[in-house]
């Protein structure tokens, strides 16, 4: 009842809202990631898809194109891990340590790496559709190229990532700290923008057509060639962004400021 009446309330009703509220309260009728409940106790030397992992040790191991399919990583040290081309599909990895991790071209859907240490990971070119990233540590990571469709980076710590021509459609950026992050060409459309900060951000050519970018900070961003017809701009900040050839044709609650710089 309490969630049916948050998504019912002014303008965050929209279609896949109520998708987006599921996902920040984890209220999927699915799981997004496996239970350690019945998984076997898996081998560090050789770990394997659907084994309980979270003994291990795996930082600085040559694992490229591993599958680890459904695991259960969580608090495990994969700093500095090889693991390009790797399978973490609806692995969880809560917790886990995956400092300047390589990770490009990884699948990795509906995998929960929730309050995970993502500092300065490369996933550049993975395909990350409904993962979760709540809270974790993304400081100057990588993830260009990807594909995270309706994927929940809500309070994650995303300050100097890169995330050029990437797809987020549908995905949920729920109070991110977004500062200086590099998003050019990258595709927005139906996301959920709230209380997100991106100051200073290049969002040159993004793509928010109908998103939700309501309550968050976009001062100083550069904004040349963004698209947001039909997003809902309500009490954003737009003071000093760049606004050349931005299109907020059909948006809808510009804030007063905003329509002042557009004259």
């Amino acid at each position: 009842m309490v969630i049916l009446k948050f998504v019912t309330r002014g303008a965050f009703f929209r279609p896949g809202t109520l998708v987006w509220v599921l996902a920040l309260f984890g209220c999927w009728g699915w799981s997004p990631a496996v239970v350690a409940a019945g998984l076997p106790k898996g081998d560090c030397a050789a770990p394997a898809s659907f084994t309980d992992l979270r003994h291990c040790d795996l930082s600085g191991r040559d694992l490229a194109g591993i599958e680890l399919r459904g695991s259960r990583l969580d608090g495990v040290n994969l700093s500095n891990a090889k693991m390009p081309g790797c399978d973490l599909t609806g692995a969880s990895l809560k917790g886990a340590d995956l400092k300047w991790a390589n990770l490009v071209e990884c699948r990795a859907p509906l995998a929960d790496f929730s309050g995970a240490d993502l500092f300065h990971v490369t996933l550049d070119g993975a395909v990350l559709d409904h993962a979760r990233f709540v809270g974790a540590n993304m400081f100057g990571a990588n993830l260009n190229e990807v594909k995270a469709r309706e994927a929940n980076f809500s309070s994650a710590y995303m300050k100097d990532i890169a995330m050029e021509e990437s797809d987020f459609r549908g995905a949920l950026f729920w109070e991110s700290f977004m500062h200086r992050a590099v998003a050019i060409g990258s595709d927005f459309r139906d996301a959920l923008v709230h209380s997100a900060t991106l100051t200073g951000a290049s969002l040159e050519e993004a793509r928010f057509e109908g998103a939700d970018v309501t309550h968050s900070l976009l001062n100083g961003a550069h904004l040349a060639g963004a698209r947001f017809n039909g997003a809902d701009l309500a009490d954003s900040r737009f003071v000093n962004a760049g606004l050349e050839e931005t299109d907020f044709s059909a948006a809808i609650n510009l804030p007063p400021h905003l329509l002042e710089m557009l004259r």
